[in-house]
């Protein structure tokens, strides 16, 4: 009697010991703290940089219509960023060189590789003032893309029109992790101007809303790596089929034996 309440005791414990890690395991931001109205966490986000490669959209508006037209080959200045499309910013947008220029009709070219989108808005201004009355500028980036692979529900390339992001956003755009995916290493991809800059942060840690590492870049590639238990459970049900199938190798060998026999 003993025995069994002791064999069932430690069953209660396992269960309850494997629930809690379970939770750990598939909860994001755990414990993060409820601030209410009164607090707030600090955003900590990084200044995104303007890179070779980089599609920007940029607008000059003027009094003069005919001018305008010149520098806007999307059409009327009320046709939105939203209904110009990337495929049309790909071929019409302002692609940054090597160098870091992009090449503006009558401004000419304009050097705005590692500026701020607002530094860039006020070079390219100043240059317009050169050729313009009055110029307005808007400058964003045309593409806002990123990249997100593993355990998720729909991997792939995500274009995104705005100019923040956070991981629990990122990861949104493709469903959520799935269950097989491991919430506490996810890798970041970064790039830079001279090269890839790699990141691993915890999903699940709450403390990961104060880092700058909490926002998404252009141009990021997020990777969500499979749990361990994943990555054997795999191994194992490709052996156990590897096996079955020599088992019926062997069976159907002796088979043909005997009946020869």
């Amino acid at each position: 009697m003993r025995y069994k309440i002791f064999l069932t005791g430690l069953l209660l414990f396992l269960l309850a010991c494997t629930s809690c890690n379970t939770y750990k395991k598939y909860t994001y931001l755990r414990d993060i703290p409820i601030t209410g109205n009164n607090q707030e966490i600090e955003k900590n986000k990084p200044t995104y940089k303007i890179q070779p490669g980089d599609i920007l959209y940029v607008r000059v508006i003027t009094p003069d219509q005919s001018m305008g037209d010149i520098f806007n080959p999307f059409g009327s200045s009320q046709q939105s960023f939203r209904d110009v499309g990337y495929e049309s910013m790909y071929y019409f947008g302002y692609t940054v060189s090597e160098n870091g220029d992009i090449e503006i009709p009558v401004i000419d070219s304009v050097h705005v590789g590692g500026l701020t989108l607002e530094e860039a808005k006020r070079k390219i201004e100043g240059q317009a003032r050169k050729y313009l009355k009055k110029p307005q500028i808007i400058v964003k980036m045309a593409q806002f893309k990123f990249t997100l692979l593993g355990e998720v529900q729909m991997p792939g390339i995500k274009n995104v029109y705005d100019n923040e992001l956070n991981l629990i956003e990122a990861v949104s755009y493709g469903g959520g992790i799935n269950y097989s995916g491991d919430r506490r290493e996810v890798l970041i991809l970064r790039s830079t101007k001279t090269g890839t800059k790699t990141f691993q942060v915890d999903l699940t840690d709450n403390t990961i809303v104060e880092s700058d590492l909490y926002h998404v870049m252009p141009n990021d590639i997020i990777y969500v790596k499979p749990r361990q238990t994943t990555a054997y459970r795999q191994e194992t049900s490709n052996f156990l089929f590897a096996l079955s199938a020599l088992s019926s190798a062997v069976t159907a060998a002796l088979l043909v034996l005997r009946l020869g026999l």
